[in-house]
């Protein structure tokens, strides 16, 4: 606990350290300029299409938008269950709906669930906000819900995209290269964790060695 306590200070950082984190590693505010404003931005684009989705959930007939009723499907393919149940089908179904590429071959910057759903292809980072987006309309509440930047380790720290997400106190992680739902604890050997975005904006795992990467 000692050594939890002083990090912030060698780090010269004075901003409150969260212990109740994906991992199990402890995080602070994030310093990080660029990606602070696109999940910023990205907030912003939520909020609108969450009014487009409920117009379309209270009069699918009249909906306007076919991007807005496959995300409707999305989140009702958990409808019949609870718990892990219900998050495994959520993560398969948007796993199934948009095509997966990699960065490299496609250049893909962030963008909204809505317009990844239309434009029917992304990377990590379009699958992860889409998991975000549904599980958060499926209910559950926003501080069980996290989108995690990490760095793969057998891909020579390659920055990935992904949702950490809370169920019965414990936290487990959601891949768009896997519809495996698996502990975050366990994954430690294979991703080194960088930031988690959520509704208090984008905050850094404490790193006690390796320069930060960021996914922009």
């Amino acid at each position: 606990m000692f050594i939890v306590a002083v990090l912030p200070l060698l780090l010269g950082l004075t901003a409150q350290v969260d212990l109740d984190e994906p991992f199990g590693r402890p995080t602070i505010v994030s310093t990080e300029v660029s990606l602070s404003a696109t999940w910023r931005d990205l907030q912003l684009q939520l909020q609108s299409e969450q009014r487009i989705i409920a117009q379309c959930r209270a009069d699918p007939q009249f909906c306007t938008s076919p991007a807005a009723l496959q995300f409707l499907a999305i989140v009702n393919a958990g409808d019949q269950y609870d718990g892990l149940a219900r998050i495994g089908h959520i993560n398969l179904a948007v796993n199934l709906a948009i095509r997966s590429v990699r960065a490299s071959a496609v250049q893909t910057a962030w963008t909204s669930p809505l317009d990844a759903l239309a434009a029917g292809f992304g990377d990590c980072k379009q699958f992860a906000l889409l998991k975000y987006a549904a599980l958060a309309d499926a209910g559950f509440v926003q501080n069980d819900l996290r989108l995690v930047v990490v760095r793969i380790k057998a891909l020579k720290n390659e920055p990935h995209a992904m949702i950490a997400v809370r169920n019965q106190a414990r936290w487990s992680i959601l891949d768009s290269r896997s519809s495996a739902i698996v502990e975050s604890s366990k994954l430690l050997d294979y991703y080194e964790p960088e930031f988690t975005l959520d509704h208090r904006g984008v905050r850094q795992f404490i790193q006690t060695s390796s320069p930060v990467v960021a996914l922009r």
